[in-house]
């Protein structure tokens, strides 16, 4: 009787096998999408999603499968690898998602003045179970990432995270007039992503207690590329003595007087021009306004 069982069950096998022409390798369908979850100074994250099919007629538990991306000339910038096994069912497809975590700095190198896309190769090994049996797999696939928006986003917005990218130095009051007087605002650019790029302007206003009181723009251009980490700048102010004077009446007891500039930011980079919506805050001391009410 037992041999009558294994011999049943060894002619199941043996048919199944036949009919589903033995075990088939999975394969990687296709790349899915690649999307930037973060991007920092140092480190800057994707999220990788792929498509894997199970050709065979039973299910498949799949417990490998290693990520690689490399650069245009097959240099690797990345790795990610499967955090647990997972399965297949039969005749059908999954989708996978994988962090992988680059350098930020030869990425942003990756981005030509031409093109904002960022060529990959994507690369993977995998091996899968059934039926007591093992297969392995793999693919290799081209990938562009469109970063354009990203970067324009960062260049704009001038912070990496918590850290303000554009620092208030000095602000002073200068050329002292009858009916016009020049502030002046002192400021650091940082530039931690590394990108070449050129400031080339700020039109904005200034507001003292909710009142515009002038308008001013950046003295100079200032150019960056991947080696310069920051940049000192001045933005020169034109104000209305009399306007300046009734905006900033209410601060003038408390030793220095707020005020906020809003404006757009005009970058050249990558072979376009940049424009956002920028703005930031600081203050005057009190002896400078005591000088203009004098």
């Amino acid at each position: 009787m037992k041999k009558l069982i294994y011999g049943l069950t060894l002619l199941g096998l043996i048919f199944v096998l036949s009919s589903c022409k033995f075990i088939k390798k999975p394969t990687v369908d296709k790349i899915q999408d690649i999307k930037v979850v973060s991007i920092s100074p140092d480190k800057s994250v994707v999220n990788i999603s792929i498509i894997v099919n199970n050709p065979n007629c039973y299910k498949i538990k799949l417990d490998k499968l290693d990520l690689e991306l490399l650069n245009k000339d097959r240099g690797k910038v990345g790795v990610a690898f499967l955090s647990k096994s997972v399965v297949i069912p039969k005749k059908a497809s999954i989708n996978l998602d994988f962090n992988v975590q680059l350098d930020t700095r030869p990425v942003v190198k990756m981005v030509s003045g031409l093109d904002q896309n960022v060529q990959f190769f994507i690369t993977g090994k995998g091996h899968g179970k059934a039926l007591g049996m093992g297969s392995s797999f793999g693919f290799d696939e081209p990938y562009e990432l469109d970063l354009k928006e990203h970067l324009q986003n960062l260049m704009t917005k001038f912070s990496a995270g918590e850290q303000n990218l554009f620092k208030i130095q000095r602000t002073s009051v200068e050329k002292v007039g009858i009916g016009e007087t020049e502030l002046h605002v002192s400021f650091i650019v940082l530039n931690p992503y590394g990108f070449t790029f050129n400031f080339k302007g700020f039109p904005s206003e200034i507001f003292i207690n909710g009142k515009m009181v002038g308008r001013g723009n950046l003295q100079n251009q200032l150019g960056f590329d991947q080696d310069v980490y920051s940049k000192d700048g001045l933005m020169i102010f034109k104000l209305s003595n009399l306007k300046s004077i009734f905006g900033a009446v209410k601060g003038v007891f408390s030793g220095e007087v707020a005020y906020t500039v809003k404006g757009k930011v005009m970058i050249d980079a990558m072979g376009m021009e940049i424009i956002r919506p920028y703005e930031y805050k600081g203050s005057i001391p009190l002896n400078l306004w005591e000088l203009l009410m004098n």
